[in-house]
């Protein structure tokens, strides 16, 4: 587990600024499990 986690917090510095919808950076992340334009719940607004 520790080793995704890792991976993620590395990937995640590494965020194009443009395209993300469709970047290989996305789908490269959501192939671990992790989709990083979905809302977390701390971002979530009815919570």
């Amino acid at each position: 587990m520790r080793r995704v986690v890792n991976f993620i917090r590395r990937q995640l510095t590494l965020a194009p600024r443009v395209n993300r919808e469709t970047s290989r950076w996305r789908y490269a992340l959501m192939n671990w499990g992790h989709d990083p334009l979905k809302l977390s719940d701390t971002d979530s607004p009815w919570r």
